[in-house]
């Protein structure tokens, strides 16, 4: 009797695995354009962002174009750091390196800013970046919280 019982425990555990495995390879999609025009609508941000070509994107980010399956940017004026960059990479594995990038860019932008609009700096020091598989997004707005709130609804 105890070794049905110990052979029901084992087959259920493996179940169980099974389960998670499949739950964790679950495939994101995510509508990268429409999360952008959500935040975008959000009333976020101070500036008026436009959307600019992934071509820009690529080169201000000096990303691999090779990698990047999906990207979507909205920029401001200049006159704020405020920006929305949303990518969907060609493999998860490149994620960590393209955050990296992501990240140096944002510490120049505060050293640029910090002279030229200091009240800007607080946004580069308080964004939104954000990965979930193989997408990356960023935002960098007048509101945390509410960028954030927006985010985990695709992502979560």
């Amino acid at each position: 009797m105890k070794k049905y019982i110990v052979i029901i425990v084992i087959i259920i555990c493996l179940i169980i695995l099974e389960l998670i495995n499949i739950y964790s390879n679950k495939e994101v999609n995510i509508d990268i354009y429409k999360l952008a025009e959500e935040l975008k609508n959000a009333q976020i941000f101070e500036d008026n962002l436009n959307e600019i070509d992934e071509d820009s994107i690529v080169k201000r980010y000096n990303f691999n174009k090779e990698k990047i399956n999906q990207i979507v940017s909205y920029i401001g004026t200049g006159a704020t750091a405020e920006e929305i960059l949303i990518i969907k990479l060609e493999d998860k594995n490149d994620v960590a390196e393209t955050k990296q990038i992501i990240e140096s860019k944002i510490e120049e932008r505060k050293i640029d800013f910090q002279n030229y609009l200091p009240k800007e700096v607080f946004k580069l020091e308080n964004y939104n970046l954000e990965t979930n598989k193989n997408y990356i997004i960023l935002c960098i707005s007048n509101n945390y919280d509410k960028s954030s709130e927006i985010i985990n609804q695709y992502i979560k």
